[in-house]
């Protein structure tokens, strides 16, 4: 990635113990052991990255189909993908953060909770066991 589009993240960060991780991409990398496998966590790539080292990721985005906000997601993800044993999770990632749902649609992470959740998915990602 360009050093100046870094830069400019860094000084966007969340996290000031940290600027090169921000708080809701690392707190779904230390929920799944990863946190300190890149050094960078700032993107849907850097994450991505992270995780390929312990799991297996695949974009599921196309399988929600019409969801689009993560409040529908939620329904979406419960049926879809409550009976396989392979998912550890969906990773979401909607405008400037980040989260992680159980297959049931139940939240795993999310530092930033919303009682109806309309924000709108950029990304969402299956992490399965390898």
């Amino acid at each position: 990635m360009n050093a100046q589009i870094r830069k400019r993240f860094k000084a966007g960060s969340n996290n000031d113990t940290n600027p090169d991780q921000n708080i809701c991409t690392l707190a779904v990398a230390r929920w799944a052991g990863v946190q300190n496998n890149v050094r960078y966590l700032h993107t849907y790539d850097d994450l991505k990255r992270a995780l390929r080292s312990r799991f297996s990721v695949r974009s599921v985005k196309s399988a929600l189909g019409k969801a689009k906000t993560v409040g529908a997601a939620r329904k979406e993800i419960a049926n879809l993908f409550s009976e396989r044993d392979d998912l550890v999770g969906v990773y979401i990632s909607v405008p400037g953060h980040a989260m992680l749902i159980g297959p049931d649609g139940k939240t795993i992470i999310d530092t930033a909770p919303r009682t109806r959740d309309r924000r709108r998915i950029l990304h969402a990602t299956g992490i399965y066991w390898k």
